[in-house]
């Protein structure tokens, strides 16, 4: 999507989820110490590392090594089980870190810049909405790391206005049919063949 209307589509989305954001930082708030929302370093266009927001799950109380399920709050599994933790990502689009569809932004340790792969992913901005976790859904996590960016590359060279626009209905109907959470559906069957 044009940064236009990354910015105006971004900002209605700021302003029908706020109510929800305000409801989620309040569980936050009342469920346990510490910040409500935090940054993960990601990396973006052209290599540029920044700091993708996010609402706190977990209690950072609970030693790092304990498996993340037994360091999240009451809170923090339900914000989860519903995707509510990338919320705060919208801020991130206003400020030109994300399109509202791109590549995942992914972490600095998962990124090979020397990779032809990584670096024809990192000629765009990573999106809120990927087209890869759309396409692998509750696979996503656990397919390797070609699988992942082929689906990329796949959506960097059909990117255009109406493509992007069917990757948003995509999502829009992929989250009213899981209650939330685009992960939690099956992965379609021409993808099984790939992995």
């Amino acid at each position: 999507m044009t940064r236009l209307l990354d910015l105006l589509a971004g900002s209605l989305v700021l302003i029908i989820a706020a109510p929800i954001m305000l409801v989620v930082a309040l569980l936050i708030k009342c469920d346990s110490r510490g910040p409500i929302i935090y940054g993960s370093p990601r990396v973006g266009k052209n290599g540029r590392t920044f700091l993708l927001l996010r609402f706190r799950t977990v209690d950072i109380n609970k030693p790092a090594h304990l498996d993340m399920k037994q360091r999240l709050t009451r809170a923090g599994r339900f914000i989860r089980n519903y995707s509510l933790d990338d919320l705060p990502n919208i801020i991130n689009v206003l400020k030109g870190d994300l399109s509202l569809v791109g590549p995942r932004p992914t972490e600095p340790e998962s990124v090979d810049l020397d990779d032809p792969a990584w670096q024809k992913v990192l000629t765009v901005r990573p999106g809120y909405i990927s087209w890869a976790i759309l396409e692998l859904a509750s696979a996503y996590n656990t397919s390797p790391w070609p699988l992942k960016l082929r689906l990329e590359e796949e959506y960097i060279q059909k990117k255009s206005l109406l493509f992007d626009v069917f990757a948003l209905q995509k999502a829009a109907r992929r989250l009213i049919a899981s209650k939330g959470n685009v992960k939690a559906r099956g992965v379609p069957a021409v993808r099984k063949r790939e992995r």
